[in-house]
């Protein structure tokens, strides 16, 4: 009698993670990863507890760094996202979430922090190309880097596009479509292209007071 198609699901998905872990930087218990992801240069990855990838992602952790990506405790990536790290290095904090087609360029470093909602089709983006001259090429120029920090607790909406050299403090929102081309405060909300700061959430905690002049 043919074993039961559940039956057959787990035993694959048990020889593809025992496959993984005599590969990867780290994997954690209880990780999930979905048929047809892609993890490149894997020595330089490592996968935390209960962390999820899923159908067609892609993590390629080509850098000297190491971990090139790291994903914290509960980090779902879902179907079809890309995570490049680029000669650069990618983190991610405890449960977060990047939804499917997201697109991380890490060349430049990304951090992301905790509790990180990150809605589908987004890009992070730390790399640029100089184009001050017209006498060559502008693939000839020099690239320009930065890093992208997202600190805990933000929500970013679809199809949104955050720079290099943007950080996003605690708590603050990012509007679907935007383009945040500078770092937006905690708590605050940002909206259009390019972002612009429109309001702050309701109840956030009250912004620290200014130091005093010489204080260090």
């Amino acid at each position: 009698m043919p074993a039961p198609l559940s039956l057959v699901r787990k035993t694959l998905e048990g020889l593809r993670l025992g496959w993984y872990r005599t590969r990867l930087g780290a994997l954690g218990a209880g990780c999930r990863i979905a048929p047809g992801v892609s993890l490149q240069y894997p020595g330089r990855i490592r996968l935390g507890d209960g962390v999820g990838i899923g159908r067609n992602a892609t993590l390629r952790a080509n850098t000297d760094a190491n971990p090139g990506i790291a994903l914290g405790k509960g980090v779902a990536i879902n179907d079809a996202v890309v995570i490049n790290a680029n000669r650069g290095c990618v983190t991610l904090g405890e449960r977060s979430w990047l939804g499917p087609f997201c697109l991380v360029y890490g060349n430049g470093g990304v951090t992301i922090g905790s509790n990180v909602l990150i809605a589908g089709h987004t890009c992070i983006n730390t790399v640029s190309h100089a184009a001050e001259r017209c006498d060559i090429p502008i693939n000839d120029q020099p690239i320009l880097t930065g890093p992208v920090v997202i600190e805990d607790d933000v929500w970013i909406g679809l199809n949104a596009v955050i720079l290099q050299g943007v950080t996003l403090g605690h708590g603050s929102i990012v509007g679907a479509g935007a383009v945040v081309t500078h770092s937006i405060p905690p708590w605050s909300i940002a909206l259009g292209v390019p972002a612009r700061v429109v309001g702050r959430r309701q109840g956030a905690p009250e912004a620290p007071a200014s130091a005093p002049r010489g204080a260090r």
